[in-house]
């Protein structure tokens, strides 16, 4: 049933109505000329002249009934649907690219929403702030961002009259039994006023309060995730009252988090809450760490919810006030440390900044940032090219139906109605494009995620305002679409049309805007061919700045301390499973190290050098503790002195000793002792004036990436291992023969050693060095999809645009031919058009590239946004593609014989 015929009185009633009012008319007007005289055939056709014919009237009829535009809609919308089914092959490769594109973007904007725009789900989130240190605090830090110590943030606590409450947190990893395994998890350490300052109300039981953070110790409680409580305890409502082991020490559950609360850190959530007072029950920081209430220690982010009625502007200048106050106080405590005047004026010149921390804190969403902004204009720049070649191809399309619409346009439809025609013909690929782009953004999001290495419990869907872009995107498409045919509609002349040079009347404008067009995908093209290059180089130059043969080589870690060991047993163990590993088969050298290298983290101490002068360090240095084999087993080189020996080796049993020999990097050499020679002198861990600098350097080793392999000429220190907490690490195993041999055996060796421990993180160091660059690989991968996918729409254009002109110039390359012009003239008449465009697509590109270098020149390494290899390799590249498109179909016009293209015309 047509949708006309549901409007009050009914469609087909009123035609019927309209075409027996018309005929009566008719009638009448005819019956008055045969009176006059005139025979029945002439009255008729004379009545039927001055009507002017009864379609037409009904046409205008129609144009004043209410509800018409609707009929008139859904009418263009069969006849192009109709059209569209009849030519596939075109409906095929327009809604293909516009999907990719439409897609890409649609992905790409559902990840950089959930992932960096949006607000935490409390209460007034724009009304959080964070309150951050700005200058030499004189603290020792655990953990990352802006830190400060647990008694400052009970002061800050104080400031009623500034803030609306004050809270603070700090992420650790602990392990947690529930009666079974254990397991590490994810958990968050907060002070008794989190909850209620963030407005969070519980699923069951209770939340952590101010009761819990009384004193140290005195409040061992915990609050369960409600992710963690449903998918791993089945979400049983007894679990209140449940007694659990977080690192071997017994807790009590009160509680469980609501559902849509993962905390402030949305890329991390926790699996569960813990009160900041059971801190040091725990070995989240660090195994035996009891510092919790040091003034001098920074461990956790602090945040504020600004008072009803303040601003931030407002609040930062009183606070400032308090705050260089309260840095005089403390500089007239008795526990203040001894430092120099400089290092004094530093720590009083320090203030407090206040920071909107509605999106929370996450350092993941640091580093995804900018390669989300990076990989979003690349997406749509791929549909702003997939745009330009539906365009191209409703052109030609519209090109080879210039007989049509000069057929319509004699028959009266106006060249609005003829746009109105097109524009729903571009409306529907675009919403078939659309509709498909909806479809394949959730592979291409999930295939984005498969690089985050350190987000695997992200999970990312296309919500309402996901598909409310990709439904903006599609009309975008739509338009950007419809704007070519439809202009081209405007130039279209109805006496050239009707010509017997049609063909070619309607070539002109519509052949200069398709080269317009493909101009601009060749342009489009060349920017993310430069920007895919660049990726590509930078990975490669990442790889090749690891600083060893990472080839064969295993690392795996262990934490005997997790399972309940005192240090002496942890210590034991570790020794135990080094020596039967060093003995297993296939294993030419292994070594410990107290951390875990390129895996984002790492440790510092200021540190004073002894050399012609006493020099204190300008920042605090890196350290690492290795045992002696270590830079053998790296592939390192000890370029001057020695490696670390029995010399240097502690007894098992023994009591830990002060570090006394030490082995320095190159880049640690050339910033203190100018390239000189290092070994001999002498260094001390701290850089107040009281430390003695007696820990000899014994050796220089090459540099290596040891936090990110973007870590160039950073000065390292190393210290030996079993000098002091050498109670669990990590494992580097140079090896020969496969990986699943090898990693069956290390098990072995492992469970012959303890049959409890847990071997963690057992991997080719290989696969590590792709997890500290998965940003980079993941810019590098798709950017280099979306030029190919770029490159290949380029080429169809490019392809379809040589074959539309060789069809419109055929009498002309016929006539040269036939005067004596060669078929190699010919071809070059033909690729003299593609090298223009080619030639004007790079003149557009390259400043292009220029003015873009901003946005990607942070993600870059060792090479330039302007490398010219990088700029000149695309181009190169791009043009051959171009050119070797338009070779076939100057072949085929090259190869036409002249006499048949001239009886064609």
């Amino acid at each position: 049933m047509r949708l006309t015929n549901l409007l009050p009185g009914g469609r087909r009633r009123r035609e019927r109505d309209l075409e027996r009012e018309l005929r009566y008319h008719l009638e009448r007007r005819a019956d008055e000329l045969r009176a006059d005289g005139l025979t029945e055939a002439e009255a008729r056709r004379q009545a039927t002249i001055e009507f002017g014919g009864i379609a037409q009237a009904q046409e205008e009829v129609r144009a004043v009934w209410k509800g018409q535009w609707i009929d008139t809609i859904a009418r263009d919308v069969r006849y192009a649907a109709r059209g569209l089914a009849r030519r596939r092959g075109f409906t095929v490769a327009a809604v293909v690219s516009l999907a990719l594109g439409i897609g890409a973007t649609t992905a790409i904007f559902s990840l950089t929403d959930q992932l960096i725009l949006r607000r935490l789900p409390v209460a007034q989130p724009d009304r959080l702030v964070q309150l951050a240190w700005m200058g030499n605090s004189l603290s020792a830090s655990w953990g990352g961002g802006h830190l400060m110590s647990y008694p400052l943030c009970r002061e800050l606590q104080a400031q009623a009259t500034l803030f609306d409450g004050v809270f603070c947190r700090s992420p650790g990893t602990v392990n947690l039994s529930t009666g079974g395994e254990r397991e590490p998890v994810r958990g968050e350490f907060v002070s008794g006023s989190y909850f209620s300052v963030l407005g969070v109300t519980p699923q069951i039981g209770r939340l952590i309060d101010r009761s819990d953070d009384t004193e140290l110790g005195a409040s061992p409680v915990v609050v369960l995730s409600h992710g963690y409580w449903k998918n791993q305890l089945g979400g049983t409502p007894n679990v209140i009252g449940r007694k659990v082991l977080i690192d071997h020490y017994p807790m009590t559950v009160i509680g469980v988090a609501p559902a849509t609360f993962v905390g402030v850190d949305p890329l991390a959530p926790p699996a569960l809450w813990i009160p900041a007072t059971m801190v040091e029950q725990t070995s989240a920081l660090e195994r035996g760490w009891n510092r919790a209430l040091d003034r001098r220690t920074a461990w956790l982010h602090v945040f504020a919810r600004l008072a009803p009625n303040a601003r931030l502007a407002e609040v930062k200048p009183p606070l400032q006030v308090w705050f260089r106050r309260m840095l005089e106080e403390d500089t007239r405590q008795a526990d203040f440390p001894q430092v120099t005047a400089e290092r004094r004026e530093a720590f009083l010149a320090s203030s407090i900044d206040v920071m909107p921390a509605g999106r929370g804190v996450s350092n993941l969403r640091l580093l995804l940032n900018q390669p989300l902004r990076v990989l979003m204009g690349g997406t749509l720049v791929l549909l702003l090219l997939a745009s330009l070649n539906v365009g191209g191809l409703l052109l030609a399309r519209g090109a080879a139906r210039s007989g049509e619409l000069a057929t319509r346009m004699a028959m009266g439809a106006s060249r609005r109605q003829l746009a109105g025609q097109l524009l729903v013909e571009s409306t529907l690929l675009t919403a078939a494009g659309g509709a498909l782009g909806v479809l394949v953004a959730p592979v291409l999001s999930t295939t984005v995620l498969s690089y985050l290495t350190y987000a695997d419990d992200i999970g990312v869907s296309l919500d309402a305002r996901a598909l409310l872009f990709a439904l903006l995107t599609t009309g975008i498409a739509a338009a950007l679409c419809g704007l070519a045919p439809m202009f081209q509609m405007r130039r279209v002349s109805l006496q050239a049309l009707l010509k017997q040079q049609s063909r070619s009347a309607t070539a002109g404008g519509g052949l200069t805007l398709r080269k317009a067009l493909v101009v601009a995908q060749m342009a489009l093209t060349l920017v993310l061919l430069v920007s895919g290059g660049l990726f590509v180089q930078t990975l490669a130059r990442l790889h090749a700045n690891v600083g060893f043969d990472a080839g064969n080589l295993v690392v795996f870690s262990l934490a005997p301390p997790s399972l309940g060991y005192s240090e002496q047993r942890s210590e034991q163990t570790m020794r135990n499973v080094l020596r039967r590993v060093t003995e297993m088969p296939g294993v030419s050298s292994a070594a410990v190290a107290n951390t875990l290298m390129l895996s984002g983290g790492w440790s510092t101490r200021p540190l004073t050098i002894q050399s012609d002068a006493r020099v204190v360090s300008e920042r605090p240095v890196p350290f690492m503790r290795v045992t002696p084999g270590f830079f053998s087993a790296l592939g390192a080189r000890v370029k001057t002195g020695r490696d670390f020996d029995s010399r240097d080796v502690r007894a098992a049993g023994t009591e830990p000793r002060p570090w006394r020999t030490a082995i320095v990097n190159e880049s640690f050499a050339r910033r203190y002792f100018g390239g000189r020679n290092p070994v001999g002198y002498r260094i001390g861990v701290g850089d107040q004036p009281d430390v003695v600098a007696n820990i000899e350097i014994i050796g220089m080793v090459s540099d290596f990436s040891r936090r990110s392999l973007r870590d160039t000429e950073i000065e390292q220190v190393f210290f030996p291992y079993w000098d002091r907490d050498a109670d669990d690490g990590a494992f580097y195993v140079r090896v020969r023969g496969t990986t699943e041999s090898t990693f069956a055996a290390i098990r072995a060796a492992v469970r012959e050693v303890d049959a409890e421990l847990t071997v963690g993180s057992l991997r080719m160091y290989r696969e590590q060095i792709d997890r500290a660059a998965w940003t980079e690989r993941a810019l590098a991968t798709l950017a280099s999809g979306f030029a190919v996918i770029a490159l290949v729409l380029s080429v169809v254009g490019v392809y379809g645009l040589m074959s539309f002109i060789v069809t419109q110039r055929r009498r002309e390359i016929g006539l040269r031919l036939a005067l004596g012009s060669t078929r190699a003239g010919a071809v070059r008449l033909i690729l003299w058009d593609a090298v223009l465009m080619v030639a004007i697509g790079v003149a557009i590109a390259l400043p292009s590239v220029w003015a873009l270098r901003r946005l990607v020149e942070t993600q870059l390494f060792g090479v330039s946004a302007l490398d010219v290899p990088t700029l000149v390799g695309p181009a190169v590249a791009l043009a051959l593609v171009a050119l070797l498109a338009a070779l076939g179909p100057a072949l085929r016009a090259a190869l036409a014989n002249p006499t048949e293209a001239l009886r064609l015309e």
